[in-house]
């Protein structure tokens, strides 16, 4: 029987809420910067990203695959130039609860490592996880192509069996599921693309003691 060994969180509103809208200013940049770098009208960015979202799981992957000439530093700085202060603060309840899980704890981001670090630490929970896995160390294979996640098995050595995976994104989620991991989605109505559906990050604590608990209760196979 499978035991789980580490649990895997999404970064961007995950471990924190959608209400503290930085995926809409940041996709407002994204929006911005393909209009500047293309000659496009804000409407056309738009209507572009949202197509190569949808295809390849982010305009970056998308610019990348179809040729267009991005440079990916400066695509990074400039999508992610955003104020934290007075948006996103620290929330000590999230902190404790981190820490309570007593897996191995990581993170599988889509965006950069610069960006996660930014956000991981403003949030005071950097040292609450010991990897950071972005998209760069997934040579750009975003979530929810399935091989990022196979990638990030590896690097963290453990089967998808043996993971928990927090996200938001049900698409994303249904990947992971798809290979075997068990899933949690937060912020999203029930669907067949999770096992588990969450109104808060900060719930994600007691479901993991309840599924340990059911772990280490599970009948013993005998011979």
């Amino acid at each position: 029987m499978t035991t789980y060994k580490l649990i895997l969180f999404d970064l961007d509103e995950t471990l924190y809420p959608r209400s503290a809208q930085l995926m809409a200013t940041i996709t407002e940049r994204i929006n911005q910067y393909i209009a500047g770098k293309f000659n496009m009208t804000l409407e056309q960015a738009s209507e572009l990203r949202q197509r190569l979202r949808g295809r390849y799981g982010t305009a970056l992957r998308g610019m990348m695959e179809e040729g267009y000439p991005v440079d990916i530093d400066e695509y990074f700085d400039y999508v992610h130039d955003i104020e934290l202060n007075g948006v996103l603060a620290a929330d000590p309840r999230l902190r404790e609860m981190l820490l309570s899980i007593p897996l191995r704890r990581a993170v599988l981001t889509n965006a950069n490592i610069e960006h996660a670090m930014r956000i991981l630490r403003h949030m005071e929970i950097e040292d609450c996880f010991e990897r950071v896995i972005d998209i760069r160390a997934l040579s750009f294979r975003n979530k929810p192509d399935p091989l990022s996640y196979q990638i990030a098995l590896e690097m963290l050595r453990v089967e998808a069996s043996e993971v928990i995976f927090v996200e938001d994104t049900p698409v994303n989620a249904r990947a992971a599921r798809a290979i075997g991991m068990t899933t949690i989605l937060i912020e999203c109505p029930p669907s067949d693309a999770a096992d588990y559906f969450l109104e808060s990050i900060l719930d994600v604590g007691p479901l993991v003691a309840d599924l340990l608990h059911r772990q280490d209760n599970r009948p013993k196979v005998t011979r």
